[in-house]
């Protein structure tokens, strides 16, 4: 008897959607599917990471993206996919060809410090090494808790030679361009390095003694230093409480043997859990730390006073970055995300037979009587398409590279007043038809890929079914985000970057972090008279929350007004720890933005672009103290055709960021392939 082929329906082409579409549709994948569907509201794919291309080409996201170097699995899916697309023989018209065009690395890294009563830039210079992240076969750059540790404790070593000039040490800090004043003074810091390692060799559990010891140790260093005149000296002597303290708060609290790793740290705070193990409170306004705070936007309820981020997830995510990244820390892709990112993988996956159908948004998932399936999936019809047209094709060019557009493409649909609210669940319900999906007709299986926020919309007879949907929709949070972006006509000299593709964070929330982006000008189609030479990215949080028996209208003008006025204020009052030269007497230099043809203040800002990303497909998932457990894995979902990919699940990584949804993604295909969980996943992560 043959065996009935199955039909795969994925709700939501972000980058986990995209992710398990990609595994599932693997050579030979028609042996056992009949279809593989991407469900898709709207007309771009990608989800939080969509871009699109406005006036004069200019690439448009919903915020900062960069790919840090210990993205091993989301590395190692691009990179297949630019060799499966082999534009240099099917397109080669197009500019990126390679992936290695695609991004480039960036090692200068910013962090903003308040001292003396004013903020400025602390330039850190990462050094690059040989290796490349995603290598085909290449070791995957395990993170376990004792490699964690040991690199930290290399790093306690090494941490005098931050004070030297760039170059020489691996991570530079310096925030002033001042020499150490004699090599006695570093030999006698590196001998209260080790007696701070000293106190992290006390086997006992971390006490008053033990906390004690260690807090003369970084007594002993900050007597040493020039600590009250010396801004390098202050943030090195912070970093070694900040280390020292996590090592022995590792040690202490038995983090290398037991079996849950990091994860059983994750309901405490990382800030309170250092100073719990003898970091000094100064600690906790360290840029470094700050940092992390502001990338994974931790603030409690959308409150900017209160930083907040499971110390485990903390402790991973640093440990990724510093420890493991290959080539660079941070590589920046060269065009739009959509543009390098999405639109790549949609090409492959159409050649290889997926089908997508936009303008389709999914209102709700429903439940057979026995509730041990999905039965059938109630979407919304947003367009016709156009008479002839057998399926819509998203993708347009700009200078050459295939791209999404802001709008759709209107000669591939059916004429429609108002196209740009098709994206947002805030807009109108004027659908073309209501269309049924039923189980064994349309699909068997079903990957979940929508974002966290909207599954109190569409899955609300799961989350009342079953009490572990009600834990993970209440307890597991969003928070809105802002992303602004100007373009500006003088280059980096001029302006004043410390580095012309500095990212920086660390900064006064809500506008928190910056990126130069030189890179992707060359992809944007200024005229010459009003060509910028420098666009800056900036992001944050949006302290505005929301529900879904709110007054959505009111709501998301109220958010956009918000918005403005905190951008406004961000670019003719603080914009200058960031661009020195674009600052004048009267504020920010309304006249160097390119586009904005002399206007000044509002009207300025609305010439460039400012993303409001207040719609629950937007919003950014939290990984706050206490709510880990509260996860579900991708396999978990409770029914026998369901399975959940997104940033939002149980990954392993537990974080708002590419490599997280392309791991759940990845596990969600591995579920309905009959593979184990960590089937061909690089790297270890959360037990």
């Amino acid at each position: 008897m043959t065996r009935k082929k199955e039909r795969i329906a994925i709700l939501g082409g972000g980058m986990a959607g995209l992710t398990a579409a990609w595994r599932l549709s693997e050579p030979g994948w028609r042996d056992r599917f009949e279809s593989i569907t991407v469900y898709q509201r709207g007309w771009r794919l990608g989800g939080k990471g969509a871009s699109s291309r406005g006036e004069n080409g200019r690439i448009e996201e919903h915020g900062l993206h960069v790919w840090i170097g210990s993205y091993e699995n989301a590395f190692a899916l691009i990179r297949q996919c630019y060799a499966e697309l082999d534009r240099a023989h099917t397109d080669p018209s197009v500019p990126i060809r390679t992936w290695d065009q695609a991004f480039v690395p960036a090692n200068d890294v910013g962090a903003t410090d308040r001292w003396q009563g004013e903020w400025r830039l602390w330039l850190g210079r990462f050094t690059g090494n040989e290796e490349l992240p995603g290598e085909p076969d290449a070791a995957a750059g395990e993170l376990t808790v004792t490699h964690f540790v040991e690199r930290a404790l290399q790093l306690i070593l090494d941490f005098s030679e931050s004070l030297r000039t760039m170059g020489d040490a691996g991570l530079t800090m310096s925030a002033s361009p001042e020499k150490p004043t004699s090599k006695r003074t570093l030999n006698t810091v590196q001998r209260a390095a080790l007696a701070a390692l000293i106190a992290l060799a006390d086997p006992q559990p971390a006490g008053d003694g033990a906390a004690g010891v260690l807090t003369q140790a970084l007594d002993a260093i900050r007597d040493i230093l020039d600590y009250e005149r010396r801004a390098d000296h202050r943030l090195s002597w912070t970093l070694l409480s900040l280390l020292t303290a996590t090592v022995r708060g590792v040690l202490a609290d038995g983090l290398v043997t037991d079996p849950r790793g990091l994860r059983s740290v994750n309901d405490e705070d990382y800030g309170g859990w250092v100073l719990r193990h003898g970091a000094h409170p100064e600690v906790l306004e360290f840029p470094v730390l700050r940092a992390m705070y502001n990338m994974v936007f931790g603030y409690e309820k959308g409150q900017l006073e209160r930083p907040t981020v499971s110390a485990g997830v903390g402790m991973l995510l640093v440990g990724l970055m510093f420890f493991t990244y290959k080539g660079a820390i941070f590589w920046k892709m060269t065009a739009g995300m959509g543009d390098v990112v999405m639109a790549p993988l949609y090409e492959v996956l159409r050649r290889r037979g997926v089908e997508f159908e936009f303008f389709h948004r999914v209102d709700a998932l429903h439940l057979d009587p026995r509730r041990q399936y999905v039965d059938a999936i109630t979407m919304g019809r947003q367009v016709w398409l156009a008479d002839g047209v057998s399926h819509y094709e998203p993708l347009t060019r700009v200078r050459e590279l295939p791209v999404f557009p802001d709008t759709p493409l209107a000669e591939q649909i059916k004429p429609k007043a108002d196209t740009r609210h098709l994206e947002s669940h805030f807009g109108p319900r004027d659908d073309a038809e209501t269309r049924v999906l039923r189980r064994g007709v349309d699909f068997d299986w079903v990957v979940l890929a929508v974002s966290l926020g909207m599954l109190e919309v569409v899955a609300q007879e799961l989350i009342a079914d079953r009490p572990e949907w009600r834990e993970m929709t209440t307890r597991v949070r969003t928070i809105a985000t802002q992303g602004l972006q100007i373009w500006l006509r003088p280059g980096h000299t001029e302006l004043g970057l410390a580095a012309p593709a500095i990212t920086t964070s660390g900064y006064i929330p809500p506008i928190d972090t910056f990126s130069s982006m030189p890179q992707t000008l060359w992809a944007e189609d200024w005229p010459a008279h009003d060509r910028p030479q420098t666009v800056a990215y900036f992001c944050g949080a949006l302290d505005v929350e929301w529900s879904p028996a709110i007054d959505q209208d009111a709501y998301a003008q109220r958010c956009r007004q918000i918005a403005e006025t905190e951008a406004l204020n961000f670019l003719d009052n603080l914009v200058g720890v960031h661009l020195p030269g674009a600052v004048t007497d009267d504020g920010f230099a309304w006249h160097l933005l390119a586009g904005a043809d002399g206007r000044r203040g509002a009207e300025a800002l609305a010439t460039q672009h400012l993303s409001v990303n207040i719609d629950p497909s937007d919003r950014y998932v939290l990984s706050l103290p206490g709510t880990d457990d509260y996860r579900l894995r991708p396999d978990e979902a409770g029914y026998d055709n369901l399975v959940l990919a997104g940033d939002w699940t149980d990954s392993g990584l537990n974080s708002g960021c590419i490599e997280s949804a392309v791991l759940s993604g990845l596990q969600a295909a591995n579920v309905i392939l009959g593979h184990g969980r960590f089937h061909r996943i690089r790297g270890l992560y959360l037990p």
